[in-house]
């Protein structure tokens, strides 16, 4: 059986790592305690996103994006395809699967899930947000949405896994003119802030099944 089969099969088995894994990858100055996490707001908006795994002549890979300049808080950063909760959506998978779609162009009826991950709340924007892994069977025709994806952004899932790509950097942020935070380096991109406390949490449980 071949990594992508073992991984489709037992993914579902994992349980979920939460918070402990999650934390590994947060932004010390945002989420210097777990207490600040677990502060969720009334007024809290709610979101998904989605962890698209997907092969390229038999690697794995995701997709992350760039998100377009505009007039707030996650302005050019790197994230996954989503967006916030529509009353059409039934859940948080449905708003995953049409926020993507919307976002990337990715049809909806080839996309199958694999797992729930665990949520997270982000304080700059007040969002609190259900992330999903989920695969299509073949390389998707990335469409960007041109009004809020700048660029797709695509990973090597091996490149995740690497404990290489775990590193500390400086960075400018909402919160802070220069701040040392952990995370994700790629070749394509750097990844931080919650996307990179996702990406964390899924690592764990994908170097599980292996």
């Amino acid at each position: 059986m071949n990594f992508t089969s073992l991984l489709l099969s037992k993914i579902e088995e994992i349980p979920t790592l939460g918070l402990k894994a999650q934390l590994k990858m947060a932004p010390p100055q945002r989420f210097g305690t777990m207490k600040t996490l677990l502060a969720i707001p009334e007024n809290v908006r709610y979101a998904a996103v989605m962890m698209l795994l997907y092969p390229i002549e038999g690697e794995l890979h995701f997709c992350l994006i760039q998100r377009s300049n505009y007039a707030g808080k996650h302005s050019g950063q790197i994230s996954f395809p989503g967006g916030k909760k529509e009353e059409e959506d039934v859940d948080y998978w449905a708003t995953a699967l049409r926020e993507t779609q919307e976002e990337v162009g990715v049809d909806s009826s080839k996309v199958t899930l694999l797992k729930q991950l665990s949520s997270t709340y982000i304080p700059p924007s007040n969002f609190y947000v259900y992330p999903y892994m989920a695969y299509v069977a073949s390389r998707p025709n990335f469409i960007p949405e041109k009004g809020e994806v700048a660029q797709v952004i695509e990973v090597p899932l091996n490149d995740l896994l690497m404990e290489a790509s775990m590193q500390e950097r400086s960075i400018t942020a909402s919160y802070s003119d220069e701040v040392v935070v952990p995370m994700f380096v790629f070749d394509s991109c750097d990844v931080w802030g919650a996307t990179a406390m996702i990406l964390a949490e899924a690592r764990e449980m994908i170097l599980l099944v292996k």
